[in-house]
């Protein structure tokens, strides 16, 4: 039984793709399963044409390669081709197609514009490639972890192969081609620049002719980026946000790859290996503690898996960064004053009863002007630290109050 992953194999991402030659799979395929091939087909409107149906198919298809106005080229699925209407097919130029056909139509494979493939005895008739000639295909293939992925890495290649041609077109050498293909071994540079010929009819360079110059070493902080982000989940949405706040900002969109413009892993790689050299900047640091663009309150395990952070990277950082500030830290310590004169004296709770029971309600008044003045003002005095700072203040008070009950004898 046919199915589309069946043809998932590296010679026919070497054919459809890397070659870009048309095809003719016999004998009959369900034109479900024929478009497994559809992923080799990056860049391509995609047409299917059922020959049975028209009974004049070269006409119509010589008449749409030379009036398509699409930006992209058009690709025809074309299917239950007989051996005639094929044989009229292989004489068009100018077009792109894979084809099915019910018959054995073996002795057409002629050249190899068309390549022939014999789905019955799962062999090429005019198309030879060994594995080592593969090695690229075999590769991508084997990289991907879906057909999704491996999708995503050919639109890759496309776009590689885009950024060559205008390359071209605009000053006429490669010399950027280190750049455009920094991500591939350069042993598979010769498969994308045959791609890009044959996609975009150009002839390419001999890029061995070109002094290229030496590649700058680029390290890998991924296992960095991972320490930053998923420690703690809250600290690691904000970093993620904050990358992507700092990159619109601070970063030339023309610099980045499609990938480093959304992935914040390979974002992260970029900054740390050109803006980042010495690390992530302090005020980077000191603006991440501060939550702003969640608003999220930092528990104080929140601020401990921070710390934690900061130390298992090596990464300096003021020590006062969840400390409230010196404003507030300063209009804090006012109010507490207000509380009570420091130097007041405290009445006899024996022989002074009434001025002693008019000085604490007059301390609980004091306390509970407090307490409403900090819940009422900005959250940001009503951080953490100043609700430590409170409960700190209360405690000391209740302290004085059982000292002075029993050195009284009342408790």
């Amino acid at each position: 039984m046919d199915i589309g992953s069946d043809f998932i194999r590296p010679e026919f991402l070497n054919i459809v793709f890397f070659q870009q030659k048309n095809l003719v799979i016999f004998p009959y395929v369900d034109l479900k399963h024929l478009h497994g091939l559809e992923i080799f087909t990056v860049g391509y409107n995609i047409v299917d044409l059922e020959s049975t149906a028209l009974h004049n198919l070269k006409e119509i298809l010589e008449f749409e390669s030379n009036n398509s106005y699409s930006q992209n080229p058009t690709i025809y699925f074309i299917y239950n081709v007989d051996r005639e209407n094929l044989k009229e097919l292989m004489k068009l130029e100018g077009i792109r197609c894979i084809i099915n056909s019910n018959e054995n139509i073996s002795n057409l494979a002629n050249g190899n514009k068309f390549i022939f493939f014999n789905k019955k005895n799962n062999q090429f008739l005019n198309y030879e490639l060994n594995d080592k000639e593969l090695e690229f295909e075999h590769s991508l293939i084997s990289n991907s972890k879906d057909e999704n992925i491996l999708q995503e890495n050919i639109q890759k290649i496309k776009i590689a192969a885009t950024r060559i041609f205008k390359e071209l077109n605009e000053t006429g050498t490669l010399v950027t081609l280190p750049d455009i293909l920094k991500e591939y071994d350069k042993k598979y540079w010769e498969s994308i620049l045959e791609f890009t010929s044959h996609y975009y009819d150009i002839n390419i360079p001999d890029i061995s002719k070109i002094k290229f110059k030496p590649k700058k070493s680029y390290i890998d902080y991924s296992d960095e980026y991972e320490v930053l982000i998923s420690t703690n989940r809250a600290l690691g949405k904000e970093f993620i946000q904050l990358l992507h706040e700092y990159r619109s900002k601070r970063v030339n969109p023309a610099n980045l790859e499609l990938d480093e413009l959304y992935n914040p892993q390979r974002l992260y790689n970029y900054l740390r290996n050109r803006h980042w050299k010495e690390g992530v900047p302090n005020d980077f640091i000191e603006k991440w503690s501060q939550m702003n663009i969640s608003t999220y309150q930092l528990t104080e395990a929140d601020q401990s898996d921070f710390m934690k952070i900061m130390n298992k990277l090596e990464i300096e950082y003021n020590n006062a960064l969840f400390s409230p500030s010196k404003t507030i830290q300063s209009e804090n310590n006012v109010q507490l004053s207000k509380l009570r004169p420091q130097n007041e004296n405290i009445p006899s709770l024996q022989k002074e009863w009434d001025r002693y029971r008019h000085w604490l309600l007059q301390s609980l008044d004091y306390l509970e002007e407090f307490i409403y003045e900090m819940k009422s003002s900005d959250s940001t005095h009503f951080n953490n630290t100043s609700q430590s700072q409170l409960k700190s203040y209360l405690w000391k008070e209740i302290s004085n109050i059982q000292k002075l009950l029993k050195e009284n004898n009342f408790a």
